[in-house]
């Protein structure tokens, strides 16, 4: 893990890469002026909160962080995980709410940091696909549902998506028409443009015109709530005086957070990366999401993560470097200092729009319909984790998603493939006899292959399947070879079951068993319980065909 990797590529910065970063950088700031506002408030705080938890991670992150693209800062996922989890600590206290949440970043960095020395990048991989999927659509419907009242005036008591929404049903006679058009008007902005014109900021398009129309149209104003005053000027550094029993109870919250947010990032950050010649490095980026969270909290902000439209949009505009963040930056400086009355002008349901089209950009329906394709199982597996989400909380969300892909892991490795390979001499190897049906099964000799490391959890399956098979192949078998190419490791319950198997096997009239294609490991492992001939029952092979020879020398058809 190198400290400062992004610092190395400003240092070999290019004269023919400024106009294509400023340029980004401009809408990169222009996209966050809006969004971190929108954000700041769907995390329960006043809007200018947005400003400082995004100021200090645009620095940070261009000089500890491994992609030159993402776009850091506030996030509508990370808010909202973080506003349902200090809300419950917080208890009803305005004042105590705001110093848990910059509490709250502190503790995310923290334990990102820790999490990035011990070497934990591999966390990025924990959450599978279905699950990411079913957990953000979750997400994307909270989002919608948070918004009821700010976009349509009517008020909303309820906590949770199906609550929200029959709150929203029973109270249709009090929906505000001004604030609706005002918040459906916007939406339609940001959506259209986002689809015809995506290098447009739309979100700040949208909120400026709404702005505008509220000023200058008599008799709207009244009735369309406003965000309200704006303090000017930059936040001072502060560590929140929390308690040590504060921290604890903020430390689950934040396990969550790291979880979601830096699997999020790290996705997010390969994606482009990929595309543009360059790599992503895990634990140097959990490093990079503990720092840019520790210098948020330190500036009274809230957790963040990064932003998806704000990563494609400047690498789709061709920037080369984080030089981009620094001039958004720049542009949330300008904005603290010298715009404070404007933004107290925007209307709320303005803001809300900006979310609700954020909630509509990560709702995957793709995603869904690219499931039902390839594994209708997959796609019902996605479909509870967003339950998850929605029918309880965020929190309750994230560690049904942890746990759901644990499970499915661990299902696919106590049921893994298996297969009866046989000989295919055009093809130079031993393939698997149902892919193909012209591969010629040696009479007398069963190779069989398990595909999956043999541990507690599958060791009497593959005893069962072993003996199964040979109870199922055609004619007698003399010799069993058992291909361990995909045993990658062994514990000590699967050494028993093969010292159970081979007495099994020493009862079928077998005149060899044979492992071929294990790894170093593997036979270490072996030799020490003396399972391997000349001590034990099991004769080792480095290939198959090796093993194929001795059979047919042992049986004069060599």
């Amino acid at each position: 893990m190198t400290l400062l990797p992004g610092l190395a590529v400003l240092r070999g910065y290019q004269r023919g890469w400024w106009r294509p970063d400023l340029v980004a950088g401009a809408t990169v700031g222009a996209m966050l002026i809006p969004q971190s506002m929108a954000y700041a408030e769907l995390a329960g705080m006043p809007p200018e909160y947005g400003f400082y938890a995004v100021l200090a991670p645009l620095v940070v992150y261009a000089l500890v962080g491994t992609s030159r693209h993402l776009g850091v800062g506030p996030e509508p996922g990370t808010a909202i995980l973080a506003a349902t989890g200090v809300g419950a600590i917080a208890a009803g206290d305005p004042a105590r709410y705001l110093v848990l949440m910059s509490g709250l970043a502190l503790v995310v960095g923290a334990v990102a940091v820790l999490g990035s020395l011990a070497r934990l990048g591999f966390i990025a991989s924990v959450l599978s696909k279905p699950v990411l999927v079913g957990y953000i659509t979750g997400i994307g419907l909270t989002l919608l549902s948070s918004q009821i009242a700010a976009f349509t005036g009517v008020p909303i008591e309820a906590g949770r998506f199906f609550p929200r929404v029959a709150e929203l049903l029973r109270g249709l006679d009090d929906v505000d028409a001004a604030t609706l058009a005002v918040g459906a008007g916007s939406l339609a902005v940001v959506l259209g443009l986002r689809r015809w014109a995506p290098q447009v900021p739309g979100a700040l398009v949208a909120v400026g015109s709404a702005t505008l129309l509220v000023w200058a149209l008599p008799g709207v104003a009244p009735g369309v709530p406003v965000v309200g005053a704006v303090p000017q000027g930059l936040p001072s550094p502060a560590l929140p005086p929390v308690s040590l029993r504060d921290v604890l109870a903020l430390v689950p919250v934040a396990l969550g957070i790291v979880l979601v947010g830096f699997t999020d990032n790290v996705l997010t950050a390969r994606s482009i990366a990929a595309r543009h010649g360059y790599r992503i490095d895990p634990n140097q980026e959990l490093f990079a999401l503990g720092v840019t969270n520790l210098s948020s909290g330190a500036l009274q902000g809230f957790p963040v993560s990064s932003s998806a439209s704000r990563t494609a949009v400047p690498a789709a505009l061709g920037s080369r470097t984080q030089v981009v963040s620094l001039v958004a930056a720049a542009l949330v400086v300008a904005t603290l200092l010298f715009l404070g009355p404007v933004l107290g002008q925007i209307p709320r349901a303005a803001l809300a729009a900006v979310i609700v089209a954020a909630a509509f950009a990560i709702i995957d329906v793709r995603g869904y319909r690219a499931l039902w394709r390839v594994s209708r199982s997959e796609a019902l597996l996605a479909v509870a984790a967003a339950l998850g989400v929605v029918v309880f909380d965020v929190l309750v969300g994230v560690l049904l998603a942890v746990t759901l892909s644990v499970v499915v892991a661990l299902g696919r490795i106590a049921r893994p493939h298996d297969a009866v390979l046989g000989d295919q001499p055009e093809l130079d190897g031993w393939v698997e006899v149902d892919a193909y049906p012209g591969a010629r099964i040696e009479p007398g000799l069963l190779v069989y292959r398990f595909d999956a490391p043999l541990f507690f959890l599958n060791t009497d399956r593959f005893r069962t399947r072993v003996l199964d098979t040979l109870e199922r192949n055609p004619g007698d078998e003399e010799w069993l070879v058992l291909d361990f190419e995909g045993v990658g490791g062994l514990d000590a319950t699967a050494l028993d079951g093969l010292t159970d198997l081979t007495g099994s096997l020493a009862g079928l009239g077998l005149k060899r068993v044979a492992v071929a294609r294990a790894n170093d490991q593997v036979v270490r492992r072996l030799r020490k319980v003396h399972l391997l001939a000349p001590e034990g029952p099991l004769h080792h092979y480095p290939t198959i065909n090796a093993a194929v020879r001795d059979f047919r020398s042992a049986r004069g058809t060599g």
